[in-house]
């Protein structure tokens, strides 16, 4: 079974300022992990570390066995097998199927089987009825709706989601945490997600990462981070002490 990622000794830095520095972390393959931490803690720089959108400043990062050289050729494949969803849905223009079709294309894959791939895709979120409808009327959660989609339509081994549901109404957050859920599950995505939401979090993760200062200060399970925090930091952020 390939480790979808393993850090070692990842630093980050922006000038003399040292905004990530990850002693350790490996991610097992299948698993639904969510990162928490105050703001200003690293969890959206990690996040794009693992996306291959930001590149460490030293140590070592594996992603699905590969050490990453950063390297055109090896980011091109790797990319193509992990996607990543912001909190913040940009639709391009156009229809909702055009919208989800869109990354197929890029890859020219025959008419038919780009249809099909989208089809299935907007009925697993949902949205199939609005296929026809112009992405940007929208509303917030169905753009998130979309988004998941378009994600999922390129079979990604890798999920990443940075805070999915912090700007949509909590019938459409319960949806996409319904198809999360269901993505890991059934096609065996492993599935990263930044969040503020510890309910959220707790429903949601096999693990926990917490996140303080640039370094993960306590990693476990949700019921061992939840109910017995070791780490004084942790158990200040649960109780609701630490400034988001």
């Amino acid at each position: 079974m390939t480790t979808p990622f393993r850090l070692r000794k990842v630093v980050k830095r922006y000038g003399q300022r040292e905004v990530l520095s990850i002693d350790k972390l490996s991610v097992s393959e299948g698993r639904i992990y969510t990162i928490l931490g105050p703001n200003g803690s690293g969890k959206s720089t990690l996040l794009r570390i693992m996306a291959l959108l930001l590149k460490n400043d030293s140590g070592s990062l594996k992603v699905l066995g590969e050490t990453v050289t950063w390297e055109k050729e090896q980011l091109l494949k790797l990319r193509r097998q992990i996607t990543l969803v912001t909190q913040t849905a940009f639709m391009f223009q156009g229809s909702v199927m055009y919208n989800v079709a869109y990354g197929l294309k890029a890859r020219h894959l025959p008419s038919r089987e780009v249809k099909r791939r989208a089809q299935k895709a907007l009925e697993m979120v949902g949205m199939a009825p609005w296929q026809n409808s112009d992405a940007r009327t929208l509303s917030g959660g169905e753009k998130q709706k979309v988004a998941l989609a378009r994600a999922l339509v390129l079979n990604p081994r890798i999920l990443l989601l940075d805070e999915p549901t912090s700007n949509i109404d909590s019938a459409s957050a319960a949806e996409i945490e319904k198809h999360i859920r269901l993505i890991n599950r059934e096609q065996g995505v492993t599935v990263v997600m930044v969040t503020h939401n510890l309910f959220q979090a707790r429903r949601l993760a096999d693990e926990i990462l917490f996140l303080s200062e640039g370094r993960i200060v306590e990693a476990g399970s949700a019921k061992e981070m939840f109910e017995n925090p070791r780490d004084a930091r942790t158990a200040a952020f649960l109780r609701g002490d630490t400034v988001f």
